[in-house]
């Protein structure tokens, strides 16, 4: 049996908004709007977090990404503009700042 290396952290994206039915029917919206996208990012310890919400039009193959903001008590808030028809996908990555996570120890 293999263990984790003690300098891995699991990091965890949960009940993410807008979500209808676990997923099962879209959030509507109309050209032009802007989608707000909230979700509670956390990790083990006291590393620095980002977050961003990684969105793409239909067809298209390469994601955009738009910065999410901690708002407080683990909870982020980001946005993108619905730019034309269709069924647009929205996905929401996070990842340890190192650098951050370095500076705030040294200082």
């Amino acid at each position: 049996m293999t263990s984790l290396p003690k300098t891995r952290t699991r990091i965890q994206v949960q009940r993410v908004w807008p979500l209808i039915d676990c997923g099962r029917y879209p959030a509507k919206r109309t050209v032009g709007d802007r989608v707000d996208v909230w979700a509670d990012v956390f990790c083990d310890g006291h590393d620095v977090l980002r977050a961003a919400v990684r969105y793409r039009p239909p067809g298209a193959r390469r994601w955009s990404e738009a910065p999410m903001e901690p708002i407080g008590n683990d909870r982020w808030h980001g946005r993108f503009e619905v730019g034309s028809l269709g069924r647009w996908q929205y996905s929401i990555i996070a990842w340890i700042d190192r650098w951050a996570s370095w500076r705030w120890d040294c200082f």
